[in-house]
């Protein structure tokens, strides 16, 4: 199993990270081993994170191996034609390392910062990928023509995050290259229900993200029915990693526990309050000690564009 990070936002000092820090972090992620650097995706007032893409080609021109993704980049928000630029240009950019995760989010105030439409979000999801899929590989949907570069043709893969929605899951199969579930609300009862669909539909690469970590917890008992993370022990969150390997899922994207953001995110706050939501960065020692949990697969990431 791959093993990734989707990283904090600030250095260990507390401050916004800077093209030159964004390089250094995403070195250090690659240097100890790692398989990935994925980022989020957000307008929601409070809690707006940084323009993924942007944010992977700075991290793409410090690395040469990792994979680079979205996780989840919300379609819905943007123009088709815009997102399909967008994606192509950072597919060539980082030499094919470049992912979409995408979908369509759970959250109603992001489709009320930009006047979007949050009810039928699904359906413009549906259609925005469709024509997405079509301008990259070159053709020409009503007046819209990408026409994208030779070597940058059929853009990068994209994979669906979504619920275990028997659709979506058939089209992430199908359709486009893997499906991604959040371990944030999942557990292994639902993921091994919805892992066995998936692949009885002809699913490939199934990813686990958003699944929390911290080494420094104690370690308590997690059912079959309890939210997975790895918030425990360095032994515990092995076997724990052990058990969703055994699954049969292919990555998973970990990223760092916060206890702060509950309970202040959408109410008055201090400014220390406000940079508390964004926790600080993965000590060198953290990533090491992370990387640790699991054996190296040295499987790369599925590249395949059909």
């Amino acid at each position: 199993m791959r093993l990734h990070l989707n990283p904090p936002l600030l250095d260990m000092e507390g401050r916004s990270l800077d093209v030159a820090g964004i390089m250094k972090r995403a070195r250090a992620v690659e240097d100890a081993g790692f398989d990935g650097l994925w980022i989020g995706d957000s307008f929601s007032p409070g809690m707006t994170r940084p323009d993924p893409l942007q944010w992977l080609l700075a991290a793409g021109a410090a690395t040469t191996r990792i994979e680079l993704g979205t996780c989840i980049f919300i379609v819905p928000l943007r123009g088709a034609y815009d997102v399909a630029q967008r994606f192509s240009t950072l597919h060539r950019l980082t030499n094919g390392r470049f992912t979409a995760g995408v979908g369509a989010g759970s959250t109603k105030n992001n489709y009320d910062a930009v006047g979007g439409d949050f009810e039928g979000r699904f359906g413009k999801l549906k259609s925005d990928l469709e024509t997405i899929r079509a301008l990259e590989k070159g053709e020409t949907v009503g007046e819209m023509f990408l026409n994208p570069w030779p070597d940058a043709l059929g853009g990068p893969p994209i994979v669906i995050g979504a619920w275990w929605n028997g659709l979506w899951l058939k089209r992430a199969a199908q359709q486009y290259e893997g499906w991604m579930c959040s371990a944030g609300r999942t557990n292994l009862k639902t993921m091994r229900e919805a892992i066995s669909k998936f692949r009885d539909v002809g699913g490939e690469r199934a990813i686990i993200s958003s699944c929390m970590v911290d080494l420094t917890a104690p370690n308590s008992s997690m059912g079959d029915e309890d939210p997975f993370n790895l918030r425990c022990g360095p032994e515990e969150a092995a076997e724990r990693l052990h058990k969703v390997q055994e699954l049969g899922f292919d990555d998973i994207l970990l990223v760092k526990t916060d206890h702060t953001r509950s309970g202040i995110l959408h109410q008055p706050r201090t400014d220390a309050q406000t940079l508390s939501i964004y926790e600080a960065d993965f000590t060198d020692d953290d990533l090491a000690q992370i990387r640790s949990l699991i054996e190296p697969d040295l499987t790369p990431a599925p590249r395949t564009v059909r």
